[in-house]
């Protein structure tokens, strides 16, 4: 485990340099708020279909030769990106990035090979401590490497050491990272399409696939326009962006990486989730009354509670109710529906952003969370009866 969750470390330091900047280089092709919200949607729209994708690969072929393939085109997507020259050329090479991107689906299916349904939260939240670490050093490499003045940002630099990061992470998955027992007997056949249905819809996964979506739609919604937010409300640039991405960052490695598991264990999943939904909920509501920075280090715990508990007991629910020979196709698929609230949430609250004000996008996505927190209250009294 601790060699797959290195390698996606990595790999997310290079991904966390360059998000806290996206919407000032978009910007500097004179891109509108829309426009930027557009830009964080493509990448998320690739992904849809390249989740699915690689995740039946590889449980057809393994997870470790995807990985591979897919790091590598990630470390080529940020080079495509820092080179761009035209605001076509940052969406095409945003799409390119969200294809690769579709392997987290595979990283997860990874960690459901190695660990039994009762470690299956804690492997989840160990997954997330991953990518909260690298939203720690990603985003405060790109603050230093950025600079302090925007109008002369060398948006090309913080690409290329995000690239070069990345790549690392390809030697270091092929010499370290072992296939999974339970993936070395690889299927011999064509699954058909009423198999793979059966093994998606079945075991009441549509249902928690759904509320994960209502999970995505809220925090994609402040994550998307955060820079935007923070410019208009607190007045900063994308250095401050960076550093603030790293705050967030390392509070959510802590909470997966070390509270998820044990409360699951002790508490069960979906009092864990009630309590992250509440949480998240709360938080976003309240972000309007955020205006110092105090106020939003004091928040921000709210909101990196509620995605740090939501996310992976969500996650570790489907796999859990997944075939073992369909897990790759079965997270892909929750991948791919997330993809859509990642899709759908930036340029409803862009158009929110500029039509209505600026904490308007949050308040609906804590409205949002409501559902998620009826569902884990029920989930949780059935659960005790």
């Amino acid at each position: 485990m601790f060699v797959l969750l290195l390698t996606i470390f990595i790999d997310l330091v290079g991904f966390g340099i360059i998000l806290p900047i996206l919407p000032f280089f978009a910007q500097a092709y004179d891109a509108s708020p829309l426009q930027i919200t557009l830009l964080v949607s493509t990448h998320s729209g690739a992904q849809i279909i390249s989740s699915v994708f690689w995740g039946r690969l590889s449980d057809r072929y393994g997870r470790k030769v995807i990985l591979l393939l897919t790091l590598t085109g990630g470390a080529v997507a940020y080079v495509w990106f820092g080179f761009a020259g035209s605001l076509v050329s940052l969406f095409l090479a945003r799409g390119f990035s969200g294809v690769m991107a579709g392997n987290i689906a595979v990283a997860q299916a990874y960690l459901a090979d190695i660990s039994t349904p009762e470690e299956r939260a804690g492997a989840m939240g160990k997954l997330g401590a991953a990518f909260g670490l690298g939203f720690v050093v990603g985003p405060a490499l790109g603050a230093l490497l950025i600079g302090n003045d925007p109008s002369a940002a060398d948006f090309a630099r913080p690409c290329l050491v995000a690239a070069a990061i990345s790549i690392v992470a390809v030697p270091l998955g092929y010499f370290l990272l072992q296939e999974p027992e339970r993936r070395s007997r690889k299927s011999t056949g064509l699954s058909s399409f009423g198999e793979l249905r059966a093994a998606v819809l079945g075991n009441g996964i549509p249902n928690i696939i759904g509320l994960n979506l209502l999970v995505t739609l809220s925090f994609t919604t402040l994550m998307a326009l955060f820079p935007l937010w923070s410019q208009a409300q607190l007045g900063w640039g994308p250095r401050e962006v960076s550093f603030a991405y790293a705050y967030i960052g390392l509070l959510a490695a802590f909470m997966q990486g070390v509270l998820v598991g044990p409360m699951t264990t002790a508490w069960g999943g979906p009092r864990v989730l009630f309590l992250g939904a509440v949480a998240l909920s709360t938080g976003l509501s309240s972000i309007a009354f955020v205006d110092t920075v105090a106020a939003f280090a004091l928040n921000t715990i709210l909101l990196c509670m509620g995605t740090s508990f939501c996310h992976p007991t969500l996650t570790a629910m489907i796999s859990q109710r997944a075939v073992v020979e369909y897990q790759g196709t079965v997270m892909g698929t929750a991948n791919s529906v997330g993809s859509m609230g990642r899709i759908i949430a930036p340029p409803v609250g862009g158009l929110l952003f500029m039509q209505v004000g600026p904490n308007w996008p949050m308040l609906l996505a804590g409205l949002l969370m409501l559902p998620v927190a009826v569902a884990a209250a029920w989930m949780s009294l059935r659960r005790a009866r």
